[in-house]
């Protein structure tokens, strides 16, 4: 059921010796452990090598984010939504002594206001993986993006319309059981938050 012909996703496509590599090397990393899925991310490792820590720049956005989010009155509005997925097991705290802050990397995030009626979150977090250091790539770009799945959506949308039963889910389930299994991965995905 969870093979790509049956998604109706291409399973003929040619990948690259590079993707083909990558692929094996994310399947054969993950292991099911006490209901948990736990993966290795792929990274190019030239470039992960020589990406350093951004902390600085994270804690100067956090800075300006709650000073603007306190004037509007919605900084707590937006702590309850980090409060909320640590409470689902998104994300967890760490702490972090000042010392060791270069070894993470840190991802800068602003809030998105939606201030209508009609919607349930009024402020949510956006992440930005893709800031770059002065002489130095960013996170999206030391990351695998691993191969694109999604290649031919007229297909799949045919698929979906000419099939007699169509099999939805949610995969909101699905992500809270996939942890990350490596240490080194985990401290490439660190977010500031400030307490008031």
């Amino acid at each position: 059921m969870f093979n790509l012909e049956s998604n109706g996703l291409p399973t003929n496509e040619k990948f690259s010796t590079l993707d083909e590599e990558k692929v094996k090397q994310y399947r054969d990393s993950i292991t099911f452990k006490d209901g948990l899925y736990y993966v290795q991310l792929q990274w190019y490792e030239d470039k992960i090598k020589s990406l350093p820590s951004n902390h600085n720049a994270a804690v100067r956005v956090l800075e300006r984010v709650t000073k603007d989010l306190e004037k509007k009155n919605l900084y707590n509005h937006y702590l309850q939504v980090f409060k909320q997925q640590e409470d689902e097991g998104i994300i967890e705290e760490i702490i972090v002594p000042p010392e060791q802050c270069n070894d993470y990397i840190w991802i800068p995030h602003r809030p998105v206001l939606k201030l209508t009626d009609q919607t349930t979150t009024k402020v949510r977090p956006v992440f930005n993986c893709s800031y770059k250091n002065k002489d130095s790539g960013s996170l999206n770009e030391t990351a695998y993006p691993g191969v694109n799945l999604m290649t031919d959506m007229v297909k799949l949308m045919i698929r979906f319309r000419t099939n007699r039963y169509v099999l939805l889910a949610d995969i909101r389930k699905t992500f809270l059981m996939i942890r990350l299994a490596s240490e080194r991965d985990r401290n490439r995905f660190c977010l500031f938050s400030k307490e008031r």
